[in-house]
């Protein structure tokens, strides 16, 4: 595994974790769990997912039953890059963005200290737009 997400791993699977034991608490309709795997092997912009992922097991007929706190690496083999969201399943969007001027992974930040501090301080925050989307069950659009 990459150095870089090992570092990471070992800062936010523990807050991850945490976030996961709160949610089964606060809302025991709700199925969370914290996550880590390898994305793209089978390309070149190889990379790695972690966060946490909640399924609202009371989510009516077409809405969306998912929403996700997710950690995304990009290009770990050339030009580590980086970013997280907040974000409901198809066929909604985002909820909260660590940063939100981008269209693609090639737009996302080098994955730099910097950049990987300033994310890790983010977590708190992105983890009450998760509470707060579990907490309303269903996307802020929708309201």
């Amino acid at each position: 595994m990459d150095a870089l997400v090992e570092e990471l791993e070992k800062k936010l699977i523990p807050p991850f974790e945490a976030l996961v034991d709160r949610v089964a608490r606060e809302f025991p309709t709700v199925h969370a769990r914290a996550y880590s795997h390898s994305v793209g092997s089978a390309t070149e912009y190889q990379g790695h997912s972690m966060g946490v992922d909640c399924l609202l097991k009371d989510a009516s007929g077409n809405d969306s039953d998912n929403v996700t706190l997710t950690v995304s690496f990009a290009f770990l083999t050339t030009q580590p890059r980086v970013n997280a969201d907040v974000c409901w399943g198809h066929p909604t969007g985002v909820e909260a963005s660590f940063l939100s001027d981008w269209e693609s992974s090639f737009d996302w930040p080098r994955a730099s200290s910097e950049i990987l501090d300033r994310l890790v301080g983010d977590i708190p925050r992105l983890s009450d737009a998760l509470l707060e989307a579990v907490r309303r069950g269903r996307p802020s659009q929708d309201r």
